[in-house]
Parts: C-alpha cells; structure tokens; sequence
C-alpha cells in the first residue's frame, strides 16, 4: 500500500515541481536567478511513506488488580473489568445502577497497602522514607520488593532539619 501512496505522491510531486519551474521561467527575468530557484525547487527530495508510518498505534491496556475491580456484572455475566471508583464498590458507570447484577462472592480485599516513600537527604546521606516517619533498605526500594525492610525510624527537629537518633549518635 505504500507504494501506491509514494507513486501517488511523486507524482503529484512532479506535477507541482514543474508548474513552479514554469511559473519561475514566465515571471523571473534575471537568468541566473532563474536558474538557481528553478535548481533549489528541482532538487527538493520527496516524502517516503514507509509501513511504520501507516501502522496502527498498540494500544497499551492497563491491568486493574482483581481487589480494585468493579463488583458489577456485565451483560456476558463476567465481571466488569473497570477501575473502582474511590471507596465504592462499582466503576463510574455502575454507581448509577447494576441492570446485570453484581458478583455473588465477597469482592477480593487489598492485601497490600502502598506506601509513598521520597529520597530525603540526611546529614549527607540519602535515604527512602516515608510519612510514618520510616527508614527504608535502599536496596529493598531499588528492587521494588514486597515488604521493604525498615532499617531505622527518623525525626524532624522544629527546624525542619531530619535526624535519625537510632542510627546516627550526636557528637
């Protein structure tokens, strides 16, 4: 197919390149100036349509986790596959109504708890922690391991300046 739209587009190339070519030789009187627009217009390259260009774009389908799935049924009986919205137990469209039902089992519970942790520098060392006031093993983080090991907890003096008492002893 691309090469029935690269013909088309030579073609039409060509014809557009001429008309030009004419109109520069009818309408500019100078000949040396005629000569180099009538070059630079001749020696323009052409677009190339390859396959890559006129294939379809993957569309990239996100997986949502069993626990954060609607409870709703679909008309095929299969449960929605849709995002929960917030703390209901439905999807945007089925808060409005389950014209199908809803799954007959307790729907699946969150068995992990996700937890933001930041890169903090303390005392010129930088470390994972978290709000509850957390240390984490880098390493843990780094790998995104289930359960990152806490190696320490820190503190935030009225300064606003992190210390880790545990860790790292006053001098």
């Amino acid at each position: 197919m691309e090469k029935r739209i690269n013909k088309k587009i030579d073609t039409w190339r060509c014809t557009f390149k001429n008309d030009i070519c004419t109109m520069i030789q009818s309408n500019v009187k100078d000949l040396q100036l005629q000569r180099e627009l009538v070059e630079y217009v001749n020696g323009y390259e052409s677009i190339v349509i390859t396959k890559e260009d006129l294939a379809k774009r993957k569309r990239v389908k996100n997986m949502v986790p069993l626990c954060d799935q609607c409870c709703a049924l679909r008309a095929n009986g299969e449960q929605c596959t849709r995002r929960r919205k917030g703390e209901d137990k439905f999807c945007g469209t089925h808060v409005k109504g389950t014209p199908n039902g809803e799954i007959k089992d307790n729907p699946p519970m969150k068995t992990h708890k996700k937890i933001q942790v930041w890169i903090q520098e303390i005392r010129g060392i930088s470390y994972y922690i978290d709000n509850s006031n957390n240390i984490y093993d880098h390493h843990d983080i780094v790998n995104n391991k289930d359960n990152p090991k806490i190696i320490a907890r820190y503190s935030k003096g009225t300064d606003g300046k992190y210390d880790i008492p545990t860790l790292l002893q006053h001098k």
